[in-house]
């Protein structure tokens, strides 16, 4: 089989796109990573047409352009599983980086009220946002 010049063209974009997100600060190296997984996967069924044909029929597919969508699928999963797993790391972070401002300030109030009590600081207080 002759290889597909479109999907070498569009690996090559995407590469090029990610290495330039990257470069700009755009895009987290963990992120293109993935981007840069998929433009080698591209890059290889337009160099070796016949790989689809072969993994097909590895797993006993009859229709080979079906494993391709399945594989996409399955990685588009394992995709979206670990960005909710991302998401929801983030969010802990930022509840516990909320109480401890919260208590960084309660705290602080306090050690301006001692100090009011004592009589060594200035009777104005900082506006609370």
């Amino acid at each position: 089989m002759t290889p597909f010049p479109i999907l070498t063209l569009l690996a090559v974009v995407v590469a090029v796109l990610m290495l330039w997100l990257i470069r700009r600060d755009r895009l987290p190296v963990s992120h293109s990573l993935w981007w840069l997984g998929a433009a080698f996967v591209i890059l290889a069924f337009g160099i070796f047409p016949g790989l689809i044909d072969t993994i097909a029929a590895f797993f006993g597919v009859s229709y080979a352009p079906s494993i391709a969508f399945i594989i996409a699928i399955l990685i588009l999963i394992i995709k979206a599983l670990l960005e909710d797993l991302e998401v929801s790391k983030t969010r802990r972070r930022q509840i516990r980086m909320a109480q401890k401002l919260s208590i960084l300030e309660h705290r602080l109030e306090q050690l301006q009220q001692q100090l009011e009590v004592s009589g060594a600081a200035p009777k104005h207080r900082q506006p609370s946002p």
